[in-house]
C-alpha cells in the first residue's frame, strides 16, 4: 500500500505534506511511513497525523443535489456501492527527519510533488524513532496497532518525567510500570501514596493475569507480574485501614519558608507568617552557633516556642515576650504581630499532627500550669493517660534500599499542605544523602497526585514549587530521578514542566491542557486524547523523534481498591478484638 503527495497550496502548514491512497484506508492515524521522492532522490521518515479523509471522485461536491440523489438511490438498495462511490483517502503526513543520509537529520528540504510513502517496517520505526533500546525487564507499552514495545532505561529516568491523565484513563497504571522499571535497574523508590493507590503492592496482579489469558488463551506472557518489595509509613492518624509505621519529623528539619506557609495558609496572615520564618532562621542559626562538633541540631517547635516567648519554667504563665535581640523590632505597632503569631502556632490543626511527633509546643497545657498531655491509643483502651514520649525521628537513610520500594501514605488533608511539607523535607535529606555519599545507589521520587501541591494557599504553593522544581533541576547530577503524575499537564508550573523530558498523556477531557505537554504533537494527535480509552496515551519520551500512540501496560502489581481497603479493615478489627479478649482478666 503506497500514498502519492499531492500539490501543496500557499496556505499549506511547511511540517506537513498530504496525499492519496486508492484502494484501501489502510493507514492509520499515528502510523509511521517511509517517503521516498524520486525526483531529488531523498527519502524521509514521517508520521500520519490523523484519521483519513474519504473523498468521491465524483466531479460534484457532496451538497450537489445529483450527488444527493445518487445516494439517496444507494441508500434504496437501487444502486450498487460502486456505481455511486468511487473513493480516495486523504492523508496528512508529519515530517520527522531526512533520512537520506546516516545519521538522520532534521527536514530542512521538503520532498517534491508525486513523492511516494509506503509503511515503514518495524525496525524502520525502531531505527528511526531513537526509543531506549529494547530490554523485556524494562517494558511499560507498546506502539498502538504493532508489536513493537516502547521501554524506558536510566536515562530517561534522569531526565525526569511527567504522566498525565484524568481518573480512570490508565495513568496509575503507567506509573506501576515506571516504578517496577526503576526497580529493576536499582534504583530505591519513593512513592509519595495520595489516594492510596500503592499500599498493596506486595501482592501481584491477579486482575491482569486474568485480562490477558481471557478469551481462552493460554499463551500471554505473563511473568512479568508481580508484587515487588515494598515498606509501608503513613503521615497523620493510625488507621486500621491501611498497614505501616508512623512518621515523625522534628521541626528543625524543615525549610522555614515552607513550614511558615504550611502553619500560616490563610492569605490575610501575611505578616505573621514573614514573622515566623524569620525568627525560625533566628532560631535555628543559634543552635547551630551553640552546636558541639559534628552532632545533628534537632529542635521542635516546642523548643522554638519557649524561646520566641522568653518562656521560665518558674513563671509558666507570664506574658509572652520577644527574644531580647528582637524586642524592639517586634515591640509597637509590631508587638500585635508577634502576638498574633504566637498564638496562631498554638492553634489546632496549625502544625501537622507528625511534625514533632505530637510533642506539646506550649509547656502547659492550662492556667494552673500543668504538663499538657496526650493519650496514646493503646493507653485508651485501658483507660490510662500517657505523657508524649520521645518520638523515634524518621529519616529515610536506614530504610532506602536499591530494587526496594518505600511507600509513604501523604493522605489528601489539609489541602496538600502536609504533603507539600513532607516532600519539602524527603528532597532535601535524599539530596544531602546523595551529596554526602551514605547513599550510593540512584534514586526515583514518585510524586502521586502533585496537583495537590500547586492547590493551596498561593504562598504555599509558591513555596513547595520553588523546592519541587530545584529538586526536579538538581537531581540529575547526583542520580536521583522524578516521575511526577498529575490529572492534567495543566495543573504543573512551567518551571517544573520544563525540565519533565519525557511525557506520558493520557485522556485529557479538554486537548488544550494535553497540548501544553507534547509541543511537538500534531494537532490531529492531541485532538484523539479526548477520547483514549483506559491505557491508551501519546508518549514523548526523552530523546525520540516522534510522539506515539500507545498501548500501556497493565499494573504488574496490585494496585489499591476500595474493597482491598474495606477488607483490611476488617481484618485489622477482627485482629484487635482477638487480642483484646486474650488479655482481658477472667470472670
Amino acid at each position: 500500500m503506497t500514498l502519492i503527495q499531492i500539490p501543496d497550496t500557499i496556505n499549506s502548514d511547511l511540517s506537513l505534506i498530504c496525499g492519496y491512497t486508492f484502494n484501501e484506508p489502510e493507514l492509520s492515524a499515528n502510523e509511521f511511513v517511509i517517503v521516498e521522492d524520486r525526483a531529488s532522490h531523498r527519502n524521509y521518515f514521517g508520521q500520519i497525523v490523523g484519521p483519513q479523509a474519504n473523498l468521491n471522485r465524483s466531479a460534484l461536491g457532496p451538497q450537489d443535489n445529483s450527488t444527493i440523489n445518487a445516494f439517496e438511490q444507494l441508500e434504496q438498495n437501487n444502486y450498487a456501492r460502486e456505481v455511486v462511490v468511487r473513493e480516495v483517502y486523504f492523508y496528512q503526513v508529519n515530517l520527522i527527519k531526512d533520512i537520506t543520509q546516516d545519521p538522520p537529520s532534521s527536514v530542512r528540504r521538503r520532498p517534491q510533488i508525486g513523492s511516494i510513502a509506503r509503511q515503514a517496517t518495524e525496525d524502520e520505526i525502531i531505527r528511526y524513532l531513537n526509543l531506549p533500546p529494547a530490554n523485556e525487564r524494562y517494558r511499560i507499552g507498546q506502539i498502538i496497532d504493532t508489536n513493537i514495545g516502547i521501554y524506558i532505561n536510566s536515562r530517561t529516568l534522569f531526565y525526569q518525567s511527567l504522566i498525565a491523565g484524568a481518573t480512570g484513563s490508565g495513568k496509575t497504571n503507567s506509573c506501576a510500570n515506571y516504578i517496577r522499571a526503576a526497580l529493576q535497574m536499582g534504583f530505591a523508590v519513593i512513592i509519595y501514596d495520595h489516594k492510596p493507590d500503592y499500599q498493596h503492592i506486595d501482592r501481584l496482579n491477579q486482575d491482569a493475569i486474568n485480562i490477558l489469558n481471557g478469551n481462552g488463551q493460554s499463551d500471554q506472557d505473563t511473568t512479568w507480574i508481580e508484587g515487588i518489595n515494598a515498606d509501608y509509613y503513613y503521615l497523620g492518624d493510625e488507621s486500621t485501614a491501611f498497614q505501616g509505621n508512623p512518621i515523625a519529623i522534628p521541626a528543625s528539619e524543615f525549610d522555614p519558608a515552607v513550614l511558615a506557609a504550611v502553619m500560616y495558609y490563610p492569605p490575610n496572615e501575611t505578616n505573621s507568617r514573614e514573622e515566623f520564618e524569620t525568627l525560625l532562621e533566628e532560631f535555628d542559626d543559634e543552635q547551630h552557633a551553640d552546636q558541639n562538633g559534628n552532632e545533628p541540631v534537632i529542635w521542635t517547635l516546642g523548643d522554638f516556642f519557649q524561646w520566641v516567648t522568653s518562656y521560665n519554667p518558674q513563671s509558666p504563665n507570664a506574658p509572652w515576650q520577644p527574644p531580647e535581640h528582637a524586642r524592639e523590632r517586634l515591640g509597637g505597632r509590631q508587638a500585635s504581630t508577634y502576638r498574633a503569631m504566637v498564638a496562631k502556632m498554638l492553634r489546632r490543626n496549625r502544625r501537622p499532627a507528625w511534625v514533632d511527633g505530637g510533642l506539646p509546643i506550649r509547656p502547659t497545657g492550662n492556667s494552673n500550669g500543668n504538663r499538657s498531655q496526650r493519650t496514646s491509643p493503646s493507653a485508651a483502651v485501658f483507660g490510662q493517660a500517657q505523657t508524649p514520649q520521645q518520638p523515634q525521628w524518621f529519616d529515610p537513610a536506614n530504610l532506602l534500599q536499591p530494587g526496594r520500594a518505600l511507600v509513604i501514605r501523604v493522605g489528601q488533608s489539609s489541602g496538600g499542605r502536609d504533603y507539600g511539607l513532607f516532600l519539602n523535607y524527603m528532597l532535601k535529606r535524599v539530596y544531602d544523602l546523595k551529596e554526602q555519599r551514605e547513599i550510593t545507589f540512584p534514586v526515583l521520587h514518585h510524586i502521586d497526585e502533585a496537583q495537590d501541591l500547586f492547590n493551596g494557599s498561593k504562598q504555599f504553593a509558591s513555596a513547595i514549587g520553588n523546592v519541587l522544581s530545584e529538586g526536579v533541576r538538581k537531581g540529575r547530577s547526583r542520580q536521583i530521578a522524578f516521575t511526577i503524575a498529575v490529572q492534567s499537564a495543566a495543573q504543573i508550573p512551567d518551571d517544573i514542566l520544563n525540565n519533565l523530558n519525557s511525557r506520558i498523556i493520557h485522556r485529557h477531557n479538554r486537548a488544550s491542557e494535553a497540548q501544553r505537554a507534547l509541543e511537538k504533537a500534531a494537532d490531529a494527535q492531541i485532538s484523539m486524547t479526548k477520547n483514549f480509552g483506559p491505557g491508551e496515551a501519546l508518549v514523548d519520551l526523552f530523546g525520540a523523534s516522534a510522539v506515539v500512540n500507545a498501548r500501556m501496560r497493565l499494573s504488574p502489581f496490585q494496585l489499591t481498591t476500595e474493597e482491598l481497603l474495606q477488607q483490611q479493615e476488617q481484618q485489622q478489627i477482627t485482629s484487635q478484638s482477638q487480642r483484646q479478649r486474650r488479655t482481658s482478666p477472667l470472670r
